[in-house]
């Protein structure tokens, strides 16, 4: 269990001894010394209060206000009795803020009931008088926790300690072996060559070999279906007699026998009663408590799911956000199951299904169609979905990608989708689907007696197969282009999406331009400079290419109205205007003006000058190019015009031989909320610039963005900054105060190996949430734990860290101090305790936890 999830665990049974404690238990307390219960009743209020107030800094907004006002309303409302109904509106309140303060789903794993398991096998692992080679297997039905265990375990910090190399690769049932090796080869390697992925399935075993050989490794085979997948990889595993293992899981107990297993196998156990609650509270509620009105109803549900995790989680989507009618609807419809037999419980999954709105269950379907474990790119799943028309105008000013991210988080909240990969900004970078709901959607889509097939008649334009890289639509075309064969067929004439962007080619299919219903395209070639003819596909939405050379999209991509994503992945390229004369704001020409066009990737400075007029509704951007003026300065294309434009990067590639300086902030559009600058070589005093951007929520500075050695940035206050990385950068020495970062939540830095500290006073920012460290110095690493040390002394119990090393340009899991919220909430349930425990607790003993509480508030 995390600590954030183990926060919830501890905490809301110690919170509801006084939310939910009877009237004859009060009075007992009131019998003794009704004015010393009364007093120290309030206090506790009143600290957990002021605990909200502070938890809320850098949050305050109306809402906001008029929550905690209410808070206090009631606060103030409870005397000698207790009312249920006042706790439960407290509750609520609280829950609410811890919605707007963390966002309304629960992203962690939930390890309920795990202690044990996670005990044997960390002895299991770290055995240090076992030193042979050893495989340790996980196996139990599907549902029940073994990859989350196997992860847990994994993420350990004593077995992050214990071993030199660890490696995590999923097998599943269809795999493709050099899809393994990579899998464990990126594990370790920050960042796998083009070399790599040209080399043969022996070369990269031959290399993994040398890499495990004489070093003490841990690999876990996530979702082991049978033997075969061992025998092709066991021969990479050398036994130096240091103490090496495997470890991996199963749905099969009899696969443990086949491959030499240790010791026999470790079987899960189905979740207790308790443990299944606890499961439960933590999925639906952010706070961890369910309020007492519902919780019958909760705990009926629960009993139903028999202890499977994975149903306890699909219920809790059920019923998360929704009024206590729905839960008594769900309690009634869902039905026991036989758990040792999953066709039994398919049933409950169905009906996880059966309650999406029908708009969401052509998104939930859609994902099916992706390779099993493949981990989806969110970007790329959302403009899926708007190009086979599961998106619609909902009016007003939001677009369709913004309503599609909020199809993506309906399923996430609902527990259909899972997170795979998060961005530092703590956005949600990849997904993917469990196991179980991948037979639930082939039991929609092939049973034809299906009643959830019949009842939906549903009709998805799908692709049939897959390959083992990627999404392939359609398959057969995709072997087509690679024979370099014609794809124009009466069978494609309305095919909505092509993607063989998995696929390598020579040059831009030319016949591709006849499939005129296409909206969604994506090509990798050689050469991949699209004809002229390319204006043909009239309703395209997405162009993506992948790109050896430099890519020169024609003149003709201005007839394309309906485009929003220009999407080319490498290269500094260019695009073609439409006409020498810059269209004017009167101009109603719709083949020079581009309204949809939200997205422009990446492109050279030098073909964008006179084209921002004809794209007034950009939101992302970017530049790759020369950047720097013959005089040293910043120097781009005016974007002032964007004002939708959320998000510009600059990739600059041609170096100058001295520190360059800044552009004035005009140049940038003053909505914009997110900027990247890499290989810019400016000076760190110019940085300063860049803190009069009013709306600057992200900054990102990469691969000598800024060059010297030190950067004092105490001069400049970077009013909205949320997220702050740097990456790859020579900086040695950083001076800066918590007033220049006053809303910092997460701060990111890899790779900058010559960074001596982090400054302790980033530690004292109230807002501080992350400090992930990867691939740098080890006193760098250190000054995190400095400040955990330093927080920890004030009461602060909230930061995690664990230290990463460096060994022969291998790097290890990334090092992280998280700051976790609620866990204030200990010392007050401590109080709690305390209070209910005896109420003539001197107040002696009370002042002491009280005086810890307020001064580890200040560090939420």
């Amino acid at each position: 269990m995390t600590k954030k999830s183990m926060a919830n665990h501890v905490l809301a049974p110690r919170i509801k001894k006084l939310l939910y404690s009877n009237d004859r238990a009060i009075n007992e307390l009131l019998l003794v010394d009704r004015l010393q219960w009364q007093r120290k009743t309030r206090i506790y209020l009143d600290g957990l209060v002021n605990y909200l107030k502070r938890l809320m800094l850098g949050y305050e907004n109306e809402e906001v206000e008029g929550l905690v006002n209410k808070m206090e309303v009631l606060s103030g409302e409870i005397d000698f009795h207790l009312c249920a109904g006042r706790m439960n509106g407290m509750l609520e309140i609280i829950e609410e803020l811890c919605i707007i303060r963390f966002g309304s789903s629960v992203e962690e794993e939930i390890v309920v009931g795990f202690d044990d398991d996670v005990e044997t096998l960390l002895d299991q692992l770290t055995q240090v008088s076992i030193k042979r080679f050893q495989v340790i297997s996980v196996v139990g039905m599907a549902g029940l926790g073994k990859t989350t265990l196997a992860r847990k375990v994994y993420r350990d910090p004593l077995i992050e300690y214990h071993f030199d190399i660890r490696a995590w690769t999923c097998i599943s049932q269809i795999y493709v072996k050099r899809d393994l090796l990579l899998g464990m080869l990126s594990s370790f390697i920050y960042d796998l060559t083009e070399e790599m992925y040209k080399m043969s399935d022996e070369q990269l075993g031959e290399k993994l070999y040398r890499l495990f050989k004489g070093r003490r490794y841990l690999v876990v085979l996530d979702d082991v279906w049978d033997c075969m997948a061992w025998n092709d990889l066991q021969i990479y595993f050398p036994d130096d007699k240091v103490g090496s293992r495997v470890v991996f899981t199963s749905r099969d107990i009899d696969v443990s026998s086949h491959v030499g297993a240790a010791r026999p196998a470790h079987v899960l156990r189905l979740r207790t009663t308790d443990e299944s609650w606890d499961i439960f509270q933590m999925k639906v509620f952010r706070s961890g408590i369910c309020p007492s009105y519902l919780e019958p109803t909760g705990r009926e549900i629960v009993k139903k799911c028999g202890g499977l995790p994975l149903a306890i989680v699909i219920a809790s989507g059920l019923v998360k956000n929704q009024s206590s009618y729905r839960w008594r609807e769900v309690a009634l419809s869902l039905r026991s199951f036989m758990v040792h037999d999953p066709s039994q419980y398919m049933g409950t999954l169905a009906l996880s299904y059966n309650h999406l709105p029908p708009h969401l269950r052509w998104c939930f379907l859609f994902v099916g169609v992706f390779p099993e474990d493949y981990e989806i790119p969110v970007t790329k799943l959302i403009w899926l979905w708007i190009a086979q028309g599961f998106v619609h105008d909902q009016g007003g000013s939001r677009i369709l990608e913004d309503v599609a991210k909020d199809f993506m988080m309906d399923l996430i909240k609902r527990s259909l989708l899972m997170i795979a990969k998060k961005r530092a900004d703590g956005q949600i970078k990849a997904c993917r689907i469990h196991d179980l709901l991948r037979d639930l959607y082939a039991l929609v889509l092939e049973d034809p007696t299906s009643p959830t097939t019949r009842k939906h008649e549903m009709r998805l334009n799908l692709p049939a197969k897959t390959i083992h890289s990627g999404l392939s639509y359609p398959f057969e075309l995709g072997k087509v282009l690679h024979e370099s064969g014609l794809v124009f067929s009466e069978t494609y004439k309305s095919l909505r999406i092509l993607d063989v962007e998995s696929i390598r080619i020579s040059l831009f299919p030319s016949d591709v331009v006849q499939l005129v219903s296409l909206r969604y395209l994506a090509i990798q070639a050689h050469d991949g400079s699209p004809q002229a003819s390319i204006s043909n596909l009239v309703n395209l939405q997405m162009l993506i290419i992948s790109s050896r050379k430099n890519v020169v999209v024609p003149k003709t991509i201005w007839n394309m109205v309906n485009l929003r994503h220009l999407y080319i992945k490498s290269g500094e390229n260019l695009i073609e205007e439409p006409c020498l004369v810059q269209a004017t704001e009167n101009d109603d020409d719709g083949g020079s003006r581009l309204i949809s066009l939200q997205t422009l990737s990446q492109v050279s400075p030098h073909s964008c000058h006179n084209i921002f007029s004809r794209t007034p509704n950009l939101r992302k951007l970017v530049f790759c190019g020369p950047l720097i003026s013959s005089q040293g300065d910043l120097e781009f294309p005016n974007t002032n015009s964007l004002q939708n434009l959320k998000e510009l990067k600059l990739l600059n590639t041609v170096t100058y031989p001295e520190p360059t300086r800044s552009c004035n902030p005009i140049m940038f559009p003053e909505m914009l909320k997110k900027l990247t600058l890499s290989n810019i070589g400016m000076d760190w005093e110019e940085m300063w610039t860049f803190s009069l951007l009013p709306h600057l929520e992200i900054l990102k500075l990469k691969f000598n963005a800024c060059i010297g050695g030190r950067w004092e940035a105490s001069d400049a206050e970077f009013v909205r900054l949320k997220v702050l990385k740097l990456q790859g950068l020579e900086l040695r020495e950083w001076v800066c105060w918590r007033d220049t970062f006053p809303v910092l939540q997460r701060l990111v830095l890899h790779h900058c190996l010559k960074l001596k500290s982090i400054p302790l006073d980033v530690g004292r920012i109230l807002t501080l949430e992350i400090i992930e460290i990867r691939g740098c110095s080890i006193s760098a690493n250190s000054s995190a734990l400095k400040i955990k040390e330093e927080q920890e002394s004030e009461g602060n119990f909230f930061l995690n860290g664990e230290d990463t090393t460096r060994l022969d340009g291998i790097y290890g899991e990334s090092f992280s101090v998280a700051c976790f919220y609620c866990g204030d909430l200990f010392m007050v349930g401590s109080i709690i305790e305390a209070i209910l425990r005896q109420s003539s607790l001197d107040s002696i003993l009370l002042a002491p936890m009280l005086n810890q509480l307020s001064r580890s508030v200040l560090y939420v």
